[in-house]
């Protein structure tokens, strides 16, 4: 009579190490690919390969662990049956079950099938409602201001234009407008001994003629709005608006230039654009 016994525990234990060293290798290969930016599509025939090949490999650890069936003998009655009078029936005879390697592949391509085409889709609408998600809340997360300057907008200025009051020089070098602004980029030039300053909340404005004067959002620019005894600072002023296509000529103003005794107290420039 024979029977079956498993594999040995060590090699449970060595077959369960190296499928817990796949499924970390997994893990890791497919947190390493969605942090590149990659499609969705492309993400989710990346995300459902190594989940089949984790799968696939584990199927296969699983086969191995159990290892070849082994047939052991089954002690015989003794000689003259059981004692008693009880009835003892002789043990059944076991049949070897041999291990089958179409079962393995059976078992793969029913893998294959199920977790390849499934996984796909699954991972699919994952990776597209997630880039969603993340769209959505880092649109949400952007401050106003800084969309105001997202699009660069389209350059209107004709050519440089520059003014110079005492011992300032404020020039224009550039003018974009997009469909919230209109982004005016300035060097300021300071001559004189003393800082001066020129604010841009409340005091630098832009005048279009024939339509409102436009204010300017000083979260928005990076002009700072101080220029140093003997230096020049460059950024840009905001303005909420736009010109209309038909306008020529804009006039940049600073309202009241603080810091010097000697002055200026203000200054305008007539800068020429493009309709």
């Amino acid at each position: 009579m024979v029977g079956r016994t498993r594999g040995s525990m060590t090699r449970k234990v060595v077959w369960g190490a190296v499928g817990y060293g796949v499924t970390t290798l997994g893990t890791l290969l497919t947190t390493y690919l969605t942090k590149l930016h990659i499609s969705s599509v492309l993400g989710s025939i990346l995300a459902t390969t190594v989940g089949l090949v984790v799968v696939i490999i584990g199927v296969v650890i699983d086969a191995a662990k159990d290892g070849p069936e082994e047939n052991t003998p089954v002690m015989p009655p003794p000689p003259g049956g059981y004692p008693g009078r009880y009835y003892w029936p002789a043990p059944r005879q076991i049949q070897p079950q041999p291990r089958s390697a179409a079962g393995t592949v059976s078992v793969i391509a029913l893998v294959i099938v199920l977790c390849g085409g499934g996984g796909l889709g699954l991972a699919y609408g994952a990776q597209y409602l997630g880039h969603k998600a993340i769209d959505t809340l880092n649109e949400q997360a952007i401050p106003p201001w800084e969309k105001k300057t997202q699009d660069p907008g389209r350059e209107r200025i004709s050519k440089a234009a520059a003014r110079t009051r005492g011992a300032l020089t404020v020039t224009v070098s550039s003018v974009r407008t997009n469909q919230q602004a209109t982004i005016v980029t300035i060097t300021a030039k300071n001559a004189g001994k003393d800082s001066l300053e020129l604010p841009v909340y409340a005091n630098a404005l832009l005048d279009v003629p024939g339509a409102n004067t436009l204010n300017a959002d000083p979260a928005a620019g990076t002009f700072g709005g101080t220029v140093p005894s003997g230096g020049r600072t460059t950024g840009t002023i905001v303005f909420d608006g736009v010109p209309s296509p038909g306008v020529t000529r804009l006039t940049l103003s600073f309202a009241h230039i603080f810091g010097s005794l000697s002055g200026p107290d203000n200054i305008a420039i007539s800068v020429a654009i493009s309709s």
